[in-house]
């Protein structure tokens, strides 16, 4: 398994700024300053957890997802240590070869395959291609068919249930509707590679909101900035790092279909993916996207682009 780059420490230079090419020191939170949810009993229908998830993702917008007391979900950190090793072999390979993985005739929205920019690649698996065998996968990851399948299938029933108390505590049954397993959706299993670099202050800025439903996110090094202030109004921006969540979680955050089908009652959080300290390094990101069916995406996407271009 390849060494992730460390959390930042006294002997590393601080990055300047709490946005890219800023002149603030950043924030970093504690593992104890974010609200943990324990899956197990999410799943049981507990009231007093269906309460503090609500309450977490109508505020904050995001939590640690504790998988660890669940029966089903309780080798969790094997499963992750399993993907990080099929995501090193992956993106080990030449440009060339990952190239090949790039799907044509997709919507300019869907990040199915291989894709690249100046700042980080992946390679996203369809959750609907994976469950129906469908899905051709390139060698490297071929090796790891079944530590993928089983990690995609222990996310998807994990948003799945997640989703299902917020239906049920804000009585709003369309979250369940816009996810029947029966509807073709965007959901899928996305490995990302994005590297730390030299200087933090070169960071590129990326600030978004992700447009699916719920997104889980497995890191092990400082990387996930939230905003806390300013991101929906003239005031300056405010920017928190998120710590690597502990062994056997995940940071768990809204999206902006989780936001228009509550209505504006759930977050959907302004994040970016940055660095605290200066320091080039190897970086793994291993995203579980949620996404409702494939018409209601499609439909905001396009709405979505419209407002841009207008």
């Amino acid at each position: 398994m390849t060494v992730l780059s460390q959390s930042p420490s006294s002997t590393a230079r601080p990055a300047r700024g709490s946005a890219a090419g800023g002149t603030r020191t950043p924030t970093l939170l504690t593992v104890s300053q974010v609200n943990i949810i324990d899956l197990a009993r999410v799943v049981s229908g507990d009231a007093a957890e269906t309460a503090k998830l609500t309450r977490a993702m109508a505020t904050d917008g995001y939590v640690f997802l504790d998988f660890r007391s669940a029966p089903a979900t309780a080798d969790i950190a094997q499963q992750v240590t399993a993907v990080y090793a099929a995501s090193d072999d992956y993106f080990a390979q030449s440009r060339d070869a990952k190239t090949r993985d790039t799907r044509a005739g997709q919507p300019a929205w869907s990040d199915r395959g291989y894709k690249f920019c100046a700042s980080d690649e992946s390679f996203e698996m369809s959750s609907d291609e994976l469950r129906d065998g469908r899905l051709e996968l390139p060698t490297p990851l071929e090796k790891q068919a079944g530590a993928l399948g089983e990690f995609q299938t222990t996310c998807h029933e994990a948003t799945l249930a997640v989703l299902s108390r917020l239906a049920d505590g804000l009585k709003l049954p369309e979250l369940h509707e816009r996810h029947e397993a029966a509807r073709a959706s965007e959901s899928g299993l996305k490995l990302i590679a994005e590297p730390s670099i030299a200087r933090a202050s070169d960071v590129l800025e990326n600030k978004h909101r992700d447009s699916g439903t719920l997104t889980l996110l497995f890191y092990e090094a400082w990387g996930i900035q939230v905003c806390v202030e300013g991101a929906d109004e003239e005031a300056e921006e405010s920017w928190v790092f998120v710590p690597p969540p502990p062994a056997g979680c995940a940071l768990l955050h809204g999206a902006q279909s989780l936001a228009r089908l509550s209505g504006g009652r759930l977050r959907s959080p302004l994040h970016r993916v940055a660095q605290p300290a200066d320091g080039a390094a190897k970086r793994y990101f291993l995203s579980y996207f949620l996404r409702p069916e494939r018409g209601l995406q499609g439909a905001w996407e396009a709405l979505d682009a419209g407002v841009a271009a207008a």
